[in-house]
């Protein structure tokens, strides 16, 4: 409830009373531990498709993507696939969801994914530009099943390697 609190900006009560409503609709439920309530979804309410279904409506990841590529000079390619917003509510069959050619700091890239898909698991490889052109040269079958995932979205391509597909 504080960690509700502080990122909504909403009294701790207000918080508390909407839980306490939503799990007197069945929405939430919850457990005691060591005189807190742990709340979580109820996997199991009737309209709990729906609820996924606007939400996948209304949430659009996409943006704080590209928001946080927005402004790094040495990004080469940006692929990301489409399906990535199924990630909040189920997995995918993808080899990865995010595939990047670029030198990052892991630890805010980690912290970034985190933050924008609730902390589910996100598949991503980054390699250098220098190993990837190698893979290239090779026919690394990996890097080439990757590139052509379907559903796959390019954000950022200074490679130019959609066209060279």
């Amino acid at each position: 409830m504080r960690a509700l609190s502080r990122d909504l900006g909403e009294q701790i009560n207000s918080i508390k009373r909407e839980l306490d409503s939503l799990s007197e609709l069945n929405i939430l439920k919850y457990k005691e531990d060591s005189k807190k309530k742990i709340f979580y979804l109820n996997k199991n309410f009737i309209l709990i498709d729906e609820f996924k279904s606007i939400f996948l409506k209304t949430y659009n990841p996409y943006q704080s993507i590209k928001e946080f590529f927005k402004n790094k000079k040495t990004l080469d390619l940006v692929l990301i696939n489409e399906e990535l917003s199924k990630r909040l509510i189920s997995n995918t069959n993808n080899i990865v969801d995010i595939f990047l050619i670029w030198e990052l700091d892991k630890i805010e890239f980690n912290n970034f994914l985190a933050k924008t898909f609730f902390n589910r698991k996100i598949k991503y490889a980054i390699i250098t530009k220098k190993d990837f052109e190698n893979r290239l040269e090779y026919n690394d079958k990996l890097i080439f099943n990757i590139l052509r995932q379907k559903w796959n979205l390019f954000l950022i391509d200074r490679l130019n390697i959609k066209e060279k597909l």
